[in-house]
Formats: structure tokens, C-alpha cells, sequence
């Protein structure tokens, strides 16, 4: 399974670029298996590393039914790359979703 991997600066957070937590979380009544997930706020090392990575102050990862529900709601979030399921942070936060 891929994730689509979405980097967002301080800048974008502040002018309420994190709307997506909102939509999504409304929509996981109808799509449970919706997941999105971010490094541990703990894990300094795995942050910095996918910040250098992918650039953005705070990284997220939506799987595929994540972003199909995105695009499906037209939120413009632009995708800096994929990463496979074992690229994922170990140390990981779920953002939208039901923990596992």
C-alpha cells in the first residue's frame, strides 16, 4: 500500500491549511478505513529526517482511500511524493482515523 505524502510550512497551517482533519474526520462515518497519519511529535530524529526529506514544517501521510476522499471532496492538497508502508514513520500519530 502507498501513502501520498502532503508537506505543509507554518505559514500554510496558520492560514488553515489542517481543514482537512475536519472534512475527513466527518467523512470516516461513511469510509472507516480512512487513514492519515503523521511522525510522533516524540520523535524528533524521524521529523527532521522526513522534513529534510520532503521539505514543509509538518508532513503528513493519507493513504490511498485518505486522498481518493480528498479529491472526491475537492480539497486542493498537493502530493510531494509516495512512500510505501514500511517508508512510514515507526513511531507514527494517527491524525484521521481509527487507531488500530
Amino acid at each position: 500500500m502507498s501513502y501520498h505524502v502532503v508537506a505543509f510550512t507554518m505559514a500554510q497551517v496558520r492560514q488553515g491549511a489542517l481543514g482537512f482533519q475536519r472534512q475527513l474526520g466527518a467523512a470516516l462515518r461513511e469510509a472507516s478505513g480512512l487513514k492519515v497519519y503523521s511522525a510522533s511529535p516524540f520523535d524528533m530524529e524521524a521529523r527532521r529526517r522526513i522534513k529534510d526529506r520532503f521539505g514543509g514544517d509538518i508532513v503528513y501521510f493519507f493513504n490511498d482511500a485518505a486522498w481518493e476522499e480528498c479529491q472526491r471532496l475537492g480539497m486542493d492538497l498537493e502530493s510531494v511524493g509516495e512512500v510505501s508502508e514500511e517508508e512510514l514513520p515507526r513511531r507514527r500519530t494517527v491524525v484521521v482515523g481509527l487507531p488500530e
